[in-house]
């Protein structure tokens, strides 16, 4: 399956798909091999974890939160563009692309092979501190290589859109789409709060990458997080507000179409998906 749709109110919200990422138990940080393959079950030497995009109809208008990787991260990635035609809209029609982070596997796919703008009619939406962090600084000044590379993937992907790019605070962005800071993951890491009438959605992006770890144990970071200690204390605090609120929610990660309910259970948490 490459799309499933709901609605939230009035809006209507389709997840698709742009595939899967390879990787492994191994980018989890301070759990025991063996404790993070217990909760996965599997020894994790290869593991694959869904990439998801949502797509929004807003007042009769298309937009995307999170636009997948691209053509780089290999073969198994990169499909959003070609299952968004099959669904029926055209990457032409796209009027907004709004972004939980700026990452490849989220953000490369602004771009085709040869650098040009995938959503050409697209206003690229994202939180001011990740542009600041991303956009607004050299490569070198990266603490870490692999920041340092971000940096660079970040401009390249992003540059057809700098002229019509929008940065946001915490609130509302659009009519039906709010910003709420999530940091820790990146520093400008963003959930997308979908509302209207009295239903509501939170599209929280990389909160969780391997569900059947983090979800049992929100403590656990992983190597991708820029501050994993600040990404397991928005990840505690954001499943239980979201557990106490019973409000719903769509990760980039979790297993397809990646929407359902954060729950209280046994004295921890579990993810329930939406059937």
């Amino acid at each position: 399956m490459i799309a499933q749709t709901k609605k939230v109110g009035d809006i209507e919200l389709t997840a698709l798909s742009d595939g899967r990422l390879a990787t492994s138990l191994d980018v989890v940080l301070g759990m025991d091999r063996a404790e993070a393959a217990r909760l996965a079950g599997t020894t994790g030497d290869n593991l694959h974890i869904a990439v998801n995009a949502f797509l929004l109809k807003l007042a009769g208008k298309w937009a995307l939160i999170d636009v997948g990787a691209g053509d780089s991260m290999g073969p198994e990635l990169g499909r959003l563009a070609e299952n968004l035609r099959t669904f029926g809209v055209a990457p032409e029609e796209i009027a907004a692309v709004f972004l939980t982070h700026i990452h490849p596997d989220h953000s490369n796919g602004l771009i085709d092979a040869s650098g040009h703008a995938v959503y050409p009619n697209a206003e690229l939406i994202l939180h001011e501190t990740e542009a600041r962090f991303w956009l607004d600084r050299d490569e070198v000044s990266g603490e870490n290589e692999r920041i340092r590379r971000n940096i660079a993937k970040a401009a390249v992907a992003t540059a057809p859109y700098r002229h019509r790019m929008r940065t946001v605070r915490e609130g509302e962005a659009m009519a039906g789409v709010a910003a709420v800071a999530l940091p820790g993951h990146t520093p400008g890491h963003t959930g997308w709060l979908i509302a209207s009438g009295k239903e509501s959605l939170l599209i929280w992006g990389d909160l969780v990458h391997l569900a059947s770890v983090q979800v049992a144990r929100p403590d656990t970071s992983l190597v991708f997080d820029v501050d994993p200690q600040a990404a397991c204390a928005t990840r505690l605090r954001t499943f239980d507000r979201v557990a106490a609120d019973r409000l719903k929610v769509a990760g980039a990660h979790m297993d397809f179409p990646g929407v359902g309910t954060i729950v209280r259970r046994g004295g921890g948490f579990a993810f329930e998906p939406e059937a």
